[in-house]
């Protein structure tokens, strides 16, 4: 068995470790959020600017 550090110095150092972690994991979800908006947005650009040269063909 592995003796368990319960100590409350250990206990805060994992509870900033964590809130670290959830900090960047939040960060992350949004920048990938972000990067498929921006996806999105160029796609239906370069589709609305092909409609309008099949058009004016």
């Amino acid at each position: 068995i592995i003796p368990v550090d319960t100590s409350t110095e250990h206990v805060k150092q994992l509870e900033d470790e964590l809130l670290k972690l959830r900090i960047e994991n939040a960060y992350l979800k949004e920048l990938r959020r972000l990067r498929l908006e921006e996806e999105t947005l160029l796609k239906k650009q370069r589709e609305s600017s092909t409609a309008s040269e099949e058009i004016s063909n």
